[in-house]
């Protein structure tokens, strides 16, 4: 009983200090508030994530909510939601994605170290870098389809397992080169970047474990820690040899490569001879952007893509009509890949992105204003955090009309976009501190469709309208993928 009001204090006194709750909240007093009482009391999961979901459905624009002596600023209507994420003063992210810990990396980089970072990285994900990634997505996917084709036809399988080892292994390949699935280790790397992403993902939602005394404390620590280290290790192993081949130490040729991939083109490398603004990166800053891109790359395109096999299944016609389109295109496994043919799947890009209005992989982002803001007439002094929920926004009947809730590419139709509110779309964020990768993400889901549909006619029991989501870093279904696989005659 002694231990556990000691937890309670440290808790308490850790939230008050870091959300400055000495500082007046006297601006927001006129803003509807929300008072969900049982937040982190008594609810699953999935109870989290529907109560969430409905207190920003019910919300039109800015409200504000307290969770301890912590204030949020919720921000409902997409006008507002650009506004905030757009505003050069609202580019901070909280204290809890330091959890990370790669605190030099551009995923939670502070601002003025990301502002750098981004600028320097942004050339990184160009159209001439993504056209040499597709042989690298292609190969992965083919990979993933010859372990698919070990299963007994008919079988059921979560098909989550498969697409995000296949993304694992793409956003592996495409930072730290074409070998890395052939090298010693390989698979306790991978492993441990798995489970180096839980580990963030259980600590950011689980705010008994926020206070680092209390974390330390626990087997999750242990097991981040060690993950850590292995993902290190195995990273600066490869770095190395990239430095010595650059510096003429050892031959460029003994540093395992294929003639597949230009060297170039491979993050790491782009990252050894790119500025941080006037400045290299430093080792560390390479490693900690290589493992960060890794960690944010893998986990949300494998999921995306299992959540489209599940909706592939559950709309047979949908499924026809995204096959057609890529057997016209794609008609064997002898036409070449690249940007230009898979940039003419207009359906499938339409599909995509109907499945990611339903589930935003990231569904919800906070954000902190590092200076005084003015927010929809409201003066939000420097420090406070804001909210977005863009599940709920992806769903909102007075802008995706009556039907919002029921899955229909056609929303994607050119005329239907022209028409609707242009800023209610936002499955990768939105402003200047988006999703780095979100080409790179729906390059690489279209390349995993095509060599799934090819191979497969995907079946799934389960219904739309019995889908759970849970509340987490990335929106996970409350139960597996599952899928069942019937073999075409090819």
């Amino acid at each position: 009983m002694l231990l556990l009001l000691l937890c309670l204090v440290v808790i308490f006194t850790y939230f008050a200090i870091r959300s400055r709750a000495w500082r007046s909240k006297v601006f927001a007093n006129d803003l509807p508030e929300v008072v969900p009482e049982k937040f982190f009391l008594g609810l699953s999961d999935v109870e989290r994530l529907e109560l969430v979901n409905k207190i920003f459905l019910e919300q039109d624009r800015l409200f504000r909510m307290k969770i301890g002596p912590t204030l949020l600023l919720g921000v409902s209507h997409p006008d507002l939601v650009q506004k905030v994420l757009s505003h050069p003063d609202c580019l901070e992210k909280p204290f809890f994605y330091d959890f990370v810990n790669y605190e030099k990396g551009i995923f939670s980089a502070k601002y003025k170290l990301w502002k750098n970072q981004r600028n320097a990285l942004n050339p990184a994900f160009n159209r001439r870098i993504l056209q040499s990634f597709v042989p690298i997505f292609e190969k992965c996917s083919k990979s993933m389809v010859s372990e698919l084709m070990k299963c007994t036809p008919g079988e059921t399988v979560n098909i989550l397992k498969f697409t995000s080892r296949s993304a694992l292994e793409m956003v592996c390949s495409t930072t730290l080169g074409s070998d890395v699935l052939q090298r010693d280790g390989k698979e306790v790397f991978l492993n441990s970047l798995e489970e180096l992403f839980i580990s963030i993902s259980r600590r950011m939602m689980r705010i008994h474990l926020h206070p680092q005394p209390i974390y330390m404390m626990t087997k999750y620590y242990w097991k981040e820690r060690d993950a850590r280290r292995q993902c290190k290790l195995f990273t600066r192993k490869i770095l190395q040899e990239k430095q010595e081949a650059k510096k003429g130490i050892i031959s460029p040729d003994s540093v395992p490569e294929t003639d597949d991939y230009r060297r170039p083109q491979i993050l790491i490398d782009q990252l050894l001879s790119t500025c941080n603004g006037s400045r290299p990166f430093t080792d560390e800053e390479i490693l900690q952007n290589i493992l960060v891109i890794m960690l944010a790359g893998y986990d949300t395109t494998g999921l995306a893509t299992a959540y489209a096999c599940l909706f592939l299944g559950m709309y047979p016609h949908l499924q026809d009509k995204v096959h057609t389109e890529v057997m016209e295109h794609f008609p064997s496994e002898n036409v070449q890949m690249d940007c230009d043919l898979l940039k003419r799947l207009k359906y499938t890009e339409m599909f995509l992105m109907e499945v990611l209005r339903h589930c935003p992989v990231a569904a919800h982002i906070a954000r902190e204003c590092i200076s005084a803001v003015e927010i929809d007439g409201v003066h939000v002094p420097a420090g406070n955090w804001f909210i977005f929920n863009f599940c709920a926004m992806h769903r909102r009947k007075d802008i995706w009309g009556p039907d919002a809730d029921m899955f229909d590419p056609d929303n994607f139709l050119p005329e239907r976009v022209r028409a609707r509110n242009p800023n209610a779309y936002m499955p990768f964020s939105a402003g200047a501190r988006n999703c780095i990768g979100r080409r790179y993400a729906m390059l690489s889901m279209k390349v995993m469709l095509v060599n799934i549909l090819r191979r497969f006619i995907l079946h799934t029991d389960l219904k739309y309208e019995d889908l759970r989501y849970e509340f987490g870093i990335t929106l996970k279904l409350s139960t597996d993928h599952l899928v069942q696989l019937e073999r075409r005659n090819v």
